[in-house]
Parts: C-alpha cells; sequence; structure tokens
C-alpha cells in the first residue's frame, strides 16, 4: 500500500512538472518571438514532447494561454501583497503597489500582455475572473485603509480603484513599447506622480 501511494504521487508530481513544462516553454516563445508565434506544436517541440501530450494537459491553444492568463494575475496578486505587507504605511502601500505594478509589467512582458489582450492575444474575462478580481480586492483593500487612516469617505471605491489601475496601465504599457521618453525611469517616476496627485486630490475633496 505504501509503495502504490509513494507510485501515485510521483507520478502526480511527474504529471505537475510536465505542466509547468509546457507553460514555461509558452512563455519563452513568447518572451522571445511574440505570442503569434505561440502553437501548441511549436511548444510541444520545445521541450521535446510528442503533440498529443500537451493535449493531456490543456485541449487547446486557448486553454494553455487562460492558464498563463491565471498565472500572471496570482504573480502580480502575490507581488502587490507583498509590497503592501512590507510598507511603512498606507500611504506608502499604494505607491508601492503602483511601482510593483508597473515593474511587473515591465519584467514579465508575455504574461503582461496575455492578461491584457495585448499584441492580438484575447481571453475571454471569464476564464480569468477570479484572479483579476483577486488584484482588484488588494487594490481596493489599499485604498480603503488608506481612506480610513486619513478620515476620508469612500463613497465609490471600485471607481478609485479603475482610475489608479487604468492609468497605471497607460504609463506601464506606453513604456513596454518605448514610448514614453527617458524611458521606464521617466515612467516610473510618472505612476508616483499619479498616486501622489490622486491621494492629494482624494484627501482635498475628504472622499474617494
Amino acid at each position: 500500500m505504501v509503495e502504490m501511494t509513494a507510485a501515485r504521487a510521483r507520478r502526480e508530481r511527474d504529471k505537475l512538472n510536465q505542466r509547468q513544462a509546457i507553460l514555461n516553454a509558452a512563455r519563452e516563445i513568447a518572451a522571445n518571438e511574440g505570442w503569434s508565434a505561440v502553437t501548441t506544436r511549436r511548444v510541444a517541440e520545445r521541450i521535446e514532447y510528442t503533440h498529443p501530450t500537451i493535449y493531456e494537459h490543456f485541449e487547446s491553444k486557448s486553454a494553455l494561454l487562460a492558464e498563463l492568463t491565471r498565472e500572471g494575475y496570482r504573480l502580480l496578486l502575490a507581488e502587490l501583497q507583498t509590497t503592501r505587507a512590507e510598507a511603512s504605511g498606507p500611504d506608502q502601500a499604494i505607491h508601492g503597489m503602483a511601482q510593483a505594478y508597473c515593474a511587473f509589467a515591465w519584467a514579465h512582458r508575455e504574461l503582461y500582455e496575455v492578461m491584457h489582450g495585448l499584441s492580438g492575444v484575447y481571453i475571454e474575462p471569464e476564464a480569468y475572473r477570479k484572479e483579476g478580481e483577486a488584484v482588484i480586492a488588494e487594490a481596493r483593500a489599499a485604498i480603503e485603509a488608506w481612506a480610513k487612516a486619513e478620515g476620508v469617505k469612500t463613497a465609490n471605491v471600485n471607481d478609485a480603484v479603475l482610475i489608479l489601475w487604468s492609468t497605471l496601465h497607460g504609463i506601464a504599457s506606453l513604456a513596454l513599447n518605448k514610448q514614453i521618453v527617458g524611458g521606464k525611469k521617466h515612467a516610473a517616476a510618472l505612476a508616483a506622480r499619479v498616486v501622489d496627485d490622486l491621494l492629494s486630490a482624494w484627501r482635498a475633496a475628504k472622499c474617494v
């Protein structure tokens, strides 16, 4: 019985490792050649698997991309949570999370593209809704914590999150495409200014 259990555990580990290898290969191809170059056959060739093996884990290229999208949101969430937890206060938390967001986009360009439908890649929102909403919830919690500390009312935090998110997305995307003079360093400074301006406006209005 013990041997059977150990053998089953090994098979499960091998299966998980195989699945992760497929995901990693797809990311590598996308990072080097763009998402249009990612096909299940190319992925199989890169890791020297048979083509049918890919379909044992993912029923289609779309399913593979959907999982990578979820993986991207999970990684982003972890970085935002770590940044917020290490911040010295609510103000610093929002500043840090804005910088972490941009840094994530620049460090994981291929994931950021698939997460946001860039480079011709589109995934149905329902496929990653849970993971995406978790990221939004973390941003909302950070703004609510800041508002509480400042004695500011929270009339519509959801809109506040969207304003912050869409602005950071614009800055991060423009920097990725080298459309900001001064590059990523200037883009990071712009992200910091966005947070400063938003917090100042909310503080003055005494309402988020």
